[in-house]
C-alpha cells in the first residue's frame, strides 16, 4: 500500500500563491527642458521626475510599494544621460542611461533595485518618446509642449497626443548585478 504522507508533505512545501514576472510600473513622468527658437527659453533648470509602483520583494503577498525618482541640471546646461541616481525609496535606483538617450523627447528610462547585500537586484528599462505621428508606437508615450513665449519644453507621460494620463508597465529582470 502506497503512502500518502510523502505527498502531503510535498503539497504543503508548494507556495501558496503563484507569484507573477516582476513588473515596474512608471505612473507619471514631469520634464521640463530648454527650448530654442525666438519664442523659446533655452536657460531654464531642467528636470526629469518619475513615479514609479513596484511589487515588495519582501512580501509574500501581493504589495505594491511606490517611490518618485528625479534628475536634473542647472540653467546653462544640456540636458543628457545621468548616472544612477538613488530614488526616494534607496533601494531603487534611477538613471537616463548613454545608449538610449537621443534627445529631450526620446529616451531610455532605467530603474535598478538591489535586492540583496551582495549586489544582485531587479533591472527594468523602457524607451520613451514623443510620437505624436504615430500613436500606434508603444514607445510614444511622452507629450511635450512649449507654452507660450519664453517657457520651456515641459514633458508628461500622457501619450502621444496628451489627451489623457497613462502608464508603462516593464518587466523586470533578475540581474546579478546592477548594470553598467
Amino acid at each position: 500500500m502506497l503512502s500518502l504522507l510523502p505527498l502531503l508533505s510535498l503539497s504543503r512545501a508548494l507556495p501558496l500563491e503563484v507569484r507573477d514576472v516582476p513588473d515596474f510600473t512608471l505612473t507619471s513622468l514631469d520634464a521640463t527642458f530648454p527650448y530654442s527658437g525666438v519664442y523659446g527659453d533655452e536657460s531654464v533648470n531642467s528636470f526629469v521626475n518619475v513615479a514609479l509602483s513596484y511589487q515588495n520583494p519582501s512580501s509574500t503577498i501581493v504589495d505594491t510599494l511606490n517611490t518618485t525618482c528625479g534628475v536634473s541640471w542647472p540653467a546653462g546646461t544640456n540636458p543628457g544621460p545621468t548616472n544612477w541616481t538613488n530614488c526616494a525609496d534607496t533601494n531603487m535606483q534611477f538613471r537616463l542611461p548613454t545608449d538610449g538617450w537621443t534627445s529631450t523627447t526620446n529616451f531610455r528610462v532605467e530603474f535598478w533595485e538591489q535586492l540583496t547585500s551582495d549586489g544582485s537586484g531587479l533591472e527594468a528599462t523602457h524607451y520613451i518618446e514623443m510620437d505624436p505621428s504615430d500613436p500606434t508606437n508603444p514607445a510614444a508615450v511622452m507629450f511635450c509642449l512649449q507654452k507660450g513665449k519664453f517657457n520651456p519644453l515641459t514633458c508628461s507621460l500622457t501619450g502621444p497626443y496628451g489627451e489623457s494620463a497613462t502608464t508603462v508597465s516593464m518587466t523586470a529582470t533578475e540581474e546579478t548585478a546592477r548594470p553598467n
